[in-house]
């Protein structure tokens, strides 16, 4: 059996510098992800699937962030809509339009990757005080970031039973990891 486990590592470490350029990606990722649920909450019935996000859609908000930040924008707008639509299906006259807050962003390898320190070409005093950089790339506006991981007991148990899956949940305090663990069946009574 399968099951999904995750860990928060705190970004406790990360530089102010990096920290209010973290800050203006998750401001900015989080007025194109409220565009898209406008968008999409307009016309509740023609709410496209994720595979439908193509580039004239994509390209609608005006943004400096790159089409595949828009694009992760895009399909979590279509998640936060369509769990709205699921929940009140019974009560539709209690909906009410769902908002993004922009304090976090689910971001997948195309984004950002988790790189080692001993791969990461950093031969500074201060990457040996860190398990791994989070590399964040593609954002847009030429903006690269790399965050530093420090793990903890938590993270290594997982890391060490599991297979650590490349999406992250990426806040302003931490980031969160996904592990896929493989267990035995449960046993019949």
């Amino acid at each position: 059996m399968k099951l999904i486990r995750s860990t928060k590592c705190s970004l406790k470490f990360t530089t102010k510098k990096k920290m209010l350029e973290l800050n203006t990606i998750l401001t900015e990722y989080g007025k194109v992800v409220n565009f898209f649920i406008q968008h999409f909450w307009s016309d509740l019935n023609n709410i496209p699937s994720k595979s439908q996000l193509l580039k004239p859609l994509v390209d609608l908000p005006e943004t400096w962030l790159s089409a595949r930040l828009r694009k992760v924008a895009a399909r979590e707008a279509i998640d936060m809509v369509l769990a709205t639509k699921q929940r009140w299906k019974d009560k539709p006259n209690k909906m009410v339009v769902p908002v993004h807050k922009g304090n976090r962003m689910y971001v997948s390898c195309t984004i950002a990757d988790l790189v080692p320190t001993r791969n990461s070409g950093y031969k500074t005093e201060e990457s040996r005080l860190f398990d791994a950089w989070l590399h964040i790339a593609s954002v847009g506006n030429k903006m690269i970031i790399d965050l530093p991981i420090k793990y903890h007991k938590h993270f290594n148990k997982y890391n060490n039973i599991g297979k650590r899956l490349n999406s992250y949940i990426i806040t302003k305090n931490y980031v969160q990891f996904s592990f896929e663990i493989i267990t035995e069946s449960k046993k019949g009574g």
